[in-house]
This record gives structure tokens, C-alpha cells and sequence, in this order.
């Protein structure tokens, strides 16, 4: 029997979803709401197919830690990303399309006959079609350059892992809140993001302000952590 994993903060519309993913599909469905309960979900056997929100907005965490914890924990199951569409989502989007090796894109607006299918095809042949609704979305083709070790790219030396850090962790960046988090001088903190300017355009960061830097961060954190400290995987704990 195909286990599929859902996870998605719509309580009442996953457990609908899962409800027609068993009786339509067949599948052992694991429905889960918050990016914190996957490990547990996870630890509970392996799945075939783990289909994703992106978004979790009273969660710290996001769509992008729930794939890459599934691909460390589980790298054979499939994943597949469920999502509204919105374009306010469309960074995340591209980022996912473009990091994790994803077997289709599902829009939740799509009719569910048509998501089914696609989870079926996913289930039997390892991938299908994204729903076009989402194509548009997204640049013609990916990066080639966003690899894992475009991250490692990105963070040289420590001093880049600190400035990284304050990024993510502070409310309001500035040059002088990176500096007082960091200890570093405001004029290093300005040398530190120069120097990422070239690897930056890889990940479509074109001379990005404090702000694009933090929101490209907290978007990519799984990929970031992972190279500022090792020791965190930068999942969902």
C-alpha cells in the first residue's frame, strides 16, 4: 500500500483531502498541521510520497524546512508540493522548483479529480506535470547554478555566519542592528554583503538590500543553517 504524507495548516481541508486520498487512491494517508510534528510523522515508518504546503504563517518554520527535513529523513519519498498558488508565494515557489527534486507541482485550485490524478501518477511513475496553473509562475527553466554548494558560497567564514544569523533572527535589519548582533563594525557588515554580490545573483538576488537578503533567508534557512553551523540540519526540530 502507497503511505503519503500530507502536511498543511488547513486542519479541515487536509483531513477532507485525506479522506478522499484514501477512499479515491487507496493510499495510508499521515495528515499532519505544523512543520513540528513531521519528524514524529516521519519516524512512524517510511512514505511514498509527502505532499507539502508552503506556507505555515503562524509557524516559524515553512514548506521549504518540511521538504528538506522529508529528503534528509526520508530521501526516497516523493515530493510534491500543494499550494494555493498566490503570488505573494512565488519566491518560495521558485525556490523549492529550483532546490529540492520535486515530481510535480499540485494548485489547491485545481478540481480534486485532477489533483488525484496527478498523485496517482506520482504514486506509479515517480512523476507528473505540474498543474499549468503554476506554471506561469515559474522562469522557464531552472538555476542551474542553485546547488547545495551555492550555500557554502555564501557563507565564506564565520563572519559571514554571523551576519547571516542576525538576518535571520532580527525583526528590523539594519546595518547597525546586524552590527550590534554580530559584534562586528557597521563597515564590516557592508564589506560582508559586498562580497556576496556575485554569488547572490545565482539565487536572482541582484544587489539585494538587508531585507531581500533576510527574506531570501528566511525563505532558504534549511539550506543557510545547514552551512553556518553543521551541527543543525536546519529542520523543523
Amino acid at each position: 500500500m502507497v503511505r503519503t504524507l500530507i502536511v498543511d495548516d488547513a486542519a479541515q481541508v487536509t483531513e477532507l483531502f485525506a479522506d478522499a486520498v484514501r477512499a479515491k487512491l487507496g493510499h495510508e494517508v499521515v495528515a499532519v498541521i505544523a512543520p513540528d510534528e513531521v519528524e514524529d510523522a516521519l519516524a512512524t515508518g517510511p512514505f511514498d510520497l509527502a505532499l507539502v504546503d508552503l506556507s505555515f504563517r503562524s509557524h516559524d518554520h515553512s514548506g521549504m524546512d518540511v521538504l528538506h527535513t522529508v529528503r534528509r529523513l526520508q530521501p526516497a519519498a516523493a515530493l510534491c508540493v500543494l499550494t494555493a498558488g498566490d503570488t505573494w508565494q512565488t519566491d518560495m515557489l521558485r525556490d523549492a522548483w529550483e532546490l529540492f527534486p520535486l515530481a510535480t507541482l499540485l494548485s489547491k485550485t485545481a478540481p480534486v479529480a485532477f489533483q488525484l490524478g496527478q498523485i496517482e501518477q506520482v504514486a506509479t511513475a515517480g512523476s507528473a506535470p505540474m498543474d499549468p496553473a503554476l506554471q506561469s509562475m515559474l522562469p522557464a527553466q531552472r538555476s542551474p547554478g542553485r546547488t547545495e554548494d551555492s550555500f557554502r558560497r555564501l557563507v565564506p567564514h564565520r563572519g559571514h555566519g554571523k551576519m547571516w544569523t542576525a538576518l535571520l533572527e532580527l525583526a528590523d535589519p539594519t546595518y547597525d542592528s546586524v552590527a550590534k548582533a554580530t559584534g562586528l563594525s557597521r563597515n564590516t557588515v557592508k564589506n560582508y554583503r559586498a562580497d556576496l554580490l556575485v554569488e547572490l545573483e545565482v539565487h536572482h538576488l541582484d544587489n539585494p538590500s538587508l531585507e531581500d537578503m533576510q527574506d531570501f533567508a528566511r525563505r532558504c534557512r534549511p539550506f543557510l543553517r545547514a552551512v553556518i553551523d553543521p551541527e543543525v540540519d536546519g529542520g523543523p526540530a
